[in-house]
This record gives structure tokens, sequence and C-alpha cells, in this order.
């Protein structure tokens, strides 16, 4: 059970894969997202097809960091960058709810000094039609939320990377239903119990598919900004 991101690039993560195979253990990126109850809940929800079809997805995360370039912020030994450290939550909110993969990904993106990502907008969108904006700082405080607007109503979330209550809005009449499931405070006992049960044989609910999938697209951005870490050298 890594934490996120659970490795540098997507060229890691197939050689952990490829080990962990080998060696018959369970690997997992403890991403609180693909953990906690409340994303479960709006599974149900969407599932029963009362929302519709997913149309855009809106992120927000941004954080007010010091500008200390020796911290692991900005830090290119250290795997600095926003991408790396709180572009994964938003990722991975948005691989958890679309149906398919984002296959078409633009950006834009301010670097620190150092060379590391400080500013990042991201545009994504797949096959399916669905689309999803992400907006990223280390130098300003954002809300952490996320809204996931479908033909017939929106779901809102707040502080999403450790999310317990949802708000969903339905488009028809303006109505509102509250979901709430599981404890912020608890987030990390979440990834542990899905993990024995991984581990046990019971159920297998790591989703290490949005993993790579999150990987691969984080790999293909940085590779577009020529941001290269010492250890990809």
């Amino acid at each position: 059970l890594c934490e996120k991101s659970i490795t540098l690039n997507s060229e890691e993560l197939a050689e952990a894969i490829q080990l962990a195979e080998e060696n018959q253990v369970i690997l997992a990126e403890a991403m609180t997202i693909f953990h906690m109850p409340i994303y479960r809940q709006l599974s149900e929800v969407v599932a029963s097809g009362k929302l519709g079809d997913l149309k855009m997805i809106q992120m927000n995360f941004g954080s007010y960091k010091e500008y200390d370039m020796t911290n692991r912020f900005f830090n290119k030994n250290l795997a600095g960058g926003a991408l790396l450290d709180i572009g994964v939550y938003a990722l991975s909110f948005v691989r958890w709810f679309m149906t398919e993969k984002p296959n078409q990904v633009l950006s834009q993106v301010k670097l620190a000094p150092t060379g590391v990502d400080e500013q990042v907008g991201i545009l994504l969108s797949n096959d399916a039609g669905e689309m999803a904006t992400i907006a990223l700082t280390l130098h300003a405080k954002q809300p952490k939320r996320g809204t996931i607007a479908y033909d017939k109503g929106y779901i809102e979330l707040y502080e999403y990377p450790r999310g317990q209550k949802a708000v969903i809005t339905y488009t028809e009449d303006g109505s509102q239903e509250v979901i709430e499931a599981g404890e912020t405070a608890k987030a990390l006992s979440y990834e542990v119990a899905d993990m024995e049960k991984a581990v046990a044989g019971i159920e297998n609910t790591m989703h290490l598919g949005y993993t790579q999938d999150v990987m691969d697209i984080m790999t293909q951005l940085r590779k577009e900004w020529g941001l290269v870490y010492p250890e990809e050298v």
C-alpha cells in the first residue's frame, strides 16, 4: 500500500506491477478517493440513472505554500510540484466518475524557479463525450471542490480528498438531496480495511486500473512540460 503518488511515472508503475505479480503480493495506491464510503454511495446514485449522462466535471485544489525551494513542494530532488502532490487527487476523482479513460488532454503550466509545476490548468475528454477541467496551484488557497454535472442534475463535494458529504441538485425542479457517508477522520483506516480484504482474497477494491490511468495522464503531462526528475534522467 504505497502513498500517493504511487510512483514517479508509468514506467516505474509497470515495473512495480510486474514485481507484485511475480511475488504474488497486492500492490495498491493509498488514494483516499477510492476508499471513502461517500464515493461508493455516489456511484450507486449514478448507476440508478436518475442523474442521466455525465457531461462535465470541474475540480479545484489550491494550497498556499511558502516559496521555500528546498521543501518537498518545490524541490525537484523530492519529486516536487502540484501534479504529483495534489493533482493526483483531482485526477483520481475525475477517473472515478468518468465512464471511460480520458484520451485527450490539454494543459497550461506555470513552472516554479526550480522547474517543477507550481500552477496548472488541465482539460480532459474521452470518447464518451465527457469532459473535465482541473485547476491546481501550490501558491494560492482554493477550495477543494468537485462538481460533477449530469444532464439531469449535478453533484457537489467539498474537501473531496477525504469527503464525507455531497449535495445533489436535480435540474428539473431544483430539489436537493444530501448524502453523508463515512468520516473524514477515518480516511486512512478505510484504505487499510480495503487492503486487508484484498490481501485476504475477500474482495479487491483497490482500483489499480484507475491508478494506472491517472499515472499515464500525469506522465504524459510532464513530458509535454519538459519536467524531468533526476531519477528519470
